[in-house]
């Protein structure tokens, strides 16, 4: 068992073993967890895949619902993602719209800037210049440096009326979102 310099060295199993349970993650909460937070990464890590934790998409969207049915602004937003692209769940517009908008009317950046989108490319709804600029225009409020550009975009093909008007509907909405 005596290593070079004294070290002393332990099987990988015991290694494994001793990490599963430092982390806690033997625990049934990190088998089933409740937290909303939890829940989240648990959607991100069957979302990407890991060494230990095969990737699927299915499993990942049962997560994020979870999350998002308890008002989580990042589970809503995932899962919206899930219906939007189609990924572990049937492609439903509808519902990625709903969703997106919980999310976004929680202050979720990625969110608003996904509606944004929505209203500048007619996805789901009506084609809508003031509301893709509302969107975009909290979106890049939040910090989303895609959504300060998109915004600054969609301005070019504005009036100064609707500017004004989106401006306006966008000060409305950031309160109510805050």
């Amino acid at each position: 068992m005596g290593g070079m310099n004294g070290l002393i060295r332990l099987p990988a199993s015991a290694i494994f073993l001793a990490a599963i349970l430092l982390c806690g993650c033997a625990s049934q909460e990190q088998k089933n967890p409740t937290d909303p937070a939890a829940q989240v990464r648990l959607g991100d890590t069957y979302t990407k895949g890991t060494w230990t934790i095969t990737k699927n998409d299915e499993t990942a969207a049962e997560w994020y619902r979870k999350a998002a049915l308890q008002g989580d602004a990042e589970g809503q937003y995932h899962l919206a993602l899930c219906y939007d692209r189609g990924l572990g769940v049937p492609k439903n517009t509808a519902l990625a719209l709903e969703w997106y908008g919980k999310a976004a009317r929680q202050g979720n950046a990625a969110a608003q800037y996904e509606l944004g989108t929505c209203y500048r490319l007619a996805k789901g709804v009506p084609a809508d210049l003031c509301k893709a600029y509302l969107w975009f225009n909290l979106a890049a409020a939040s910090g989303n440096a895609n959504a300060l550009e998109a915004r600054d975009a969609m301005a070019q093909r504005m009036t100064a009326e609707q500017i004004r008007k989106a401006e306006f509907m966008s000060s409305s909405e950031w309160e109510h979102s805050r």
